[in-house]
């Protein structure tokens, strides 16, 4: 389940609306040994420029927290654009953000590290002053140079009604030739359901219904039948509008869909992150947070802003 998914769980705890407009994370530079990559033979170049590009990424994170200013080399000044509202445009707006935030009030701890071609995708546990989030971190490369970023996040939470969080499961890329396929399939399962709003279809054969792993917050059971009842009411009501898909990103067996719509009137981004099996979705994590106004960002690049993505109609 995508985006719709999460947004039906998150719909199911009111208080998600109430995600406040905290700043970015920071990562552990650790962290590049949480996710363990696996390239087929002939993709040595591939490989080394994505190696490459998620050092260079968790290295920038781990440097919010440390300070070191050799990091920020990776990005492009004279391009950066910013998409996180709460940070001001350029390396400068970024760098004036950071400085705001008292020493040792940000840390990003990296759980899961995708790259995609010219993007690099962190899900993090990302400590604020404000508390826990679980968070995720886009960065789009040019000529090896990180030229646009955007963010979002959600106040952490416990275990969920089906015993998961928000970040616990398997986190091993796999199946790298998949990558394509499933991500096909996961635009597939969220136009068809939760933009087309056809639930006949949320179950077999795209998703594997009777293990289905469900980490939104609001979700009591696995399975297909533990979140539909819940998900085709909010549907159904408009209480849950899923309006647009915005970016499929992914890397073998896992893939992100960005999208945005609204929740009870209030204009929300979706990020919903699968993994896949033998040609099903079998599990979800999410992230839903309110838009931030217009009037109110610091920057106006807006909370999206993706290059057309070729999985879309138009891009087909």
């Amino acid at each position: 389940m995508n985006s719709w998914t999460r947004t039906g769980l998150v719909a199911a705890t009111t208080s998600l609306v109430a995600l406040s407009a905290l700043p970015v994370a920071q990562a552990n530079p650790s962290a590049s040994a949480v996710v363990a990559v696996s390239h087929g033979h002939g993709e040595t170049t591939h490989s080394a420029v994505a190696e490459r590009q998620k050092r260079a990424v968790l290295n920038l994170l781990a440097a919010y927290h440390t300070g070191d200013q050799s990091a920020f080399a990776v990005i492009n000044a004279k391009k950066f654009i910013q998409h996180d509202p709460r940070v001001g445009d350029g390396l400068s707006g970024l760098k004036t953000w950071l400085a705001s935030i008292p020493k040792g009030q940000i840390s990003v701890k990296p759980v899961r590290v995708l790259v995609d071609g010219s993007y690099v995708m962190v899900q993090s546990d990302t400590k604020l002053p404000t508390g826990h989030t679980t968070s995720w971190d886009i960065f789009r490369f040019e000529q090896g140079k990180i030229v646009e970023h955007w963010n979002t996040r959600q106040p952490a939470a416990g275990p969920n009604g089906a015993g998961h969080t928000e970040l616990d499961g398997p986190a091993k890329v796999t199946d790298e030739s998949r990558t394509k396929a499933n991500k096909s399939l996961a635009w597939t399962a969220m136009a068809t359901v939760f933009m087309g709003g056809d639930f006949s279809q949320y179950g077999e054969p795209i998703w594997k219904a009777d293990t289905y792993a469900q980490h939104s917050e609001g979700i009591q059971a696995d399975g297909i039948a533990g979140s539909k009842p819940l998900l085709k009411s909010l549907v159904d009501s408009g209480t849950l509008v899923y309006a647009k898909i915005d970016k499929v990103l992914g890397e073998g067996n896992f893939v992100l869909v960005v999208g945005q719509g609204s929740y009870q009137g209030t204009p929300y981004s979706f990020y919903d992150f699968f993994r896949m099996s033998k040609g099903q979705i079998v599990e979800h994590w999410d992230v839903l947070e309110p838009l931030t106004p217009a009037d109110q960002a610091k920057n106006a690049n807006g909370q999206f802003g993706f290059p057309q993505d070729p999985l879309s109609p138009a891009g087909r």
